[in-house]
């Protein structure tokens, strides 16, 4: 629990990564005294060594199992420094290496196709349509936008101060389409469901509090199933898409990065591939040296015959 509270005083981290620090301390702590016979200050390298490899065995993904020895890693470094062991046993550890994994991306017809809402006559539905313009404006993440108050949004210079991820503050921009939803769903939505409540956050829920991540999420995908889109789309897609858009269109990654609120460039390069990704499909359907479906683009012939032909 000092460990936790640490996290929490000198680091700011969020309460969310908190609690995956605990469960994954939790966690080994009950395998070592099961498998083991010892505490958390009597681990050695070899245990944790075991002890990540177990769960390779039991299929839990590499990204997960890289997690927990992060955790360790931590953990083990607050106990050093802090005089409670005197070596860190994680210090021998190997990295784990993770599969890329690339983001689950809609292009902009789907996402066009997602903020395609005709329920506007609702104060839920013009809700829903200021929701979707501003995470696709902003690429702000689900937690982010729940705790957007009044007074961090400038309409003027069309700017948000956002809070993100280990308390570090951040500005997004938008754009006219979103700024117009979202001055109309404060004009003529938000005092209809904020009732009798004082709450002071943008986004309210039909009961008039601070709308949850869970229902953000509820509306990306309410809207994507109402709209016929096949792909599986979250908040996160949004997330993805505002990223990707915006670095097909030229944008510098550098300037996406502090959009984005990532701590590490090397985070937001994930969207070079998708982008690299889309420039080969796009090239493989659209250019007229390319193969099409029947084969009669021009060179085919001469390579079918040299395929066929043994150069030796």
């Amino acid at each position: 629990e000092q460990f936790c509270n640490d996290l929490w005083l000198s680091h700011g981290l969020a309460d969310k990564t908190i609690a995956a620090y605990r469960a994954d301390l939790i966690g080994f702590s009950s395998w070592l005294s099961r498998h083991i016979g010892k505490t958390l200050l009597q681990a050695q390298s070899l245990d944790i060594d075991e002890w990540l490899a177990s769960l390779l065995e039991r299929k839990i993904s590499p990204r997960s199992v890289a997690r927990y020895s992060a955790s360790l890693r931590r953990f083990y470094r607050y106990l050093t420094s802090n005089g409670l062991v005197s070596q860190d046993p994680t210090v021998p550890l190997g990295k784990i290496k993770i599969p890329l994994r690339l983001p689950n991306t809609p292009t902009q017809d789907e996402v066009a196709t997602l903020l395609d809402i005709t329920e506007l006559n609702s104060h839920s539905g013009l809700r829903d349509k200021a929701i979707l313009e501003l995470l696709y404006a902003t690429g702000l993440r689900a937690a982010e936008l729940a705790s957007i108050r009044i007074g961090d949004i400038d309409f003027r210079n069309r700017v948000i101060r956002v809070c993100g991820k280990g308390n570090r503050e951040r500005l997004v921009v938008f754009g006219e389409e979103a700024s117009f939803w979202l001055d109309l769903y404060l004009s003529r939505s938000r005092p209809a469901l904020r009732r009798d409540y004082l709450c002071n956050h943008v986004f309210l829920s039909v009961r008039g509090k601070k709308i949850s991540t869970g229902t953000l999420r509820l509306v990306v995908k309410k809207h994507a199933s109402n709209n016929g889109i096949e792909r599986p789309l979250s908040t996160h897609s949004l997330r993805h898409a505002f990223a990707t858009h915006l670095l097909d269109a030229g944008a510098d990654l550098r300037v996406i990065q502090e959009l984005l609120g990532h701590a590490c460039i090397s985070t937001t390069q994930i969207y070079t591939f998708v982008a690299t990704k889309r420039l080969v499909t796009l090239h493989s359907r659209f250019h007229p040296r390319n193969e099409d479906k029947d084969g009669l683009q021009a060179g085919s012939n001469h390579r079918t015959r040299f395929r066929s032909t043994d150069p030796r």
